[in-house]
């Protein structure tokens, strides 16, 4: 059973006002369910450790000179 209707799918015609609600609808949807997300589980930020502020490096204020 289609969930969608041709004018659901038809993005080509939509206003911008439909298109922003539409968005919106989206993210507020996302967001709301994050929680039942799987962890994240691979990419750059797989295994890495939360550290406190205190553990984390300091950024320097100027370029390092080394030589």
């Amino acid at each position: 059973m289609p969930m969608l209707s041709d004018d659901d799918l038809n993005l080509r015609d939509l206003t911008d006002e439909e298109i922003d609600r539409a968005w919106d609808l989206w993210f507020d949807l996302a967001q709301a369910t994050n929680e039942w997300d799987p962890a994240y589980s691979h990419g750059v930020f797989a295994g890495l450790e939360e550290k406190t502020p205190d553990e984390r490096l300091p950024i320097p204020l100027r370029p390092v000179i080394r030589g």
